[in-house]
């Protein structure tokens, strides 16, 4: 199988260091072994959003389909790789032996790429949320911020420079957007998110 594992294996793979890090990793399940497969990766999934560092799991899985993918979001490369080198991952993947096809995929991305990232190869099971889903998600999680921003914040920046109070816009917004409100907004409406209606 192939996974990304061992020391330096999550910086070979060009993740950056300091932004959140989305990684899927695609399985093929043993036919016959589908069952065994969805709660071999229920048990990975909890595993995974109990381990520190850790933003959100997904599991995908079509009915009928022997593929699923299991989506894992960490804070940073370091958190990630913390996961990838711990025993208990390792432990769970050593019972996978004998439920698995061969055929596995990983696949990573970072920054704001992450909100609404699926692997591009599996196309014939899941497809990327439709860009009016991405559109309105996006849209109800920023609202709030916005709100909040010029509620509290704008009035303390008001005797600041233009150039200044531009700044602080972007910069608490899209942080809190990445770090904090898409991990939690994407993980909340993930079924709606990811069906074909």
């Amino acid at each position: 199988m192939t996974t990304v594992s061992g020391p330096t294996s999550a910086r070979q793979h060009g993740l950056a260091d300091d932004e959140p890090v989305t990684v899927v990793f695609s399985w093929r399940a043993k036919p016959g072994k589908e069952n065994e497969f969805a709660k071999w990766a229920k048990g990975l999934a909890s595993a995974a959003a109990h381990f520190p560092g850790n933003l959100s799991v997904t599991v995908i899985h079509e009915q009928g389909s022997r593929d699923f993918h299991i989506i894992v979001q960490f804070v940073n490369r370091e958190a990630l790789q913390r996961w990838l080198d711990s025993r208990e991952r390792a432990r769970l993947h050593d019972k996978v032996r004998d439920i698995a096809d061969a055929r596995t995929a990983v696949q990573q991305r970072t920054g704001l790429e992450t909100w609404f990232y699926v692997p591009a190869h599996a196309g014939e099971t899941i497809k990327p949320p439709p860009r009016w889903k991405q559109w309105l998600v996006s849209l109800v999680a920023v609202y709030p911020l916005v709100l909040l921003f010029q509620a509290f914040i704008a009035p303390w920046v008001a005797g600041w420079p233009l150039w200044a109070r531009s700044a602080m816009f972007p910069l608490i917004i899209l942080t809190l957007m990445t770090y904090v409100v898409m991990p939690l907004v994407s993980r909340l409406l993930g079924r709606w998110l990811y069906t074909s209606s």
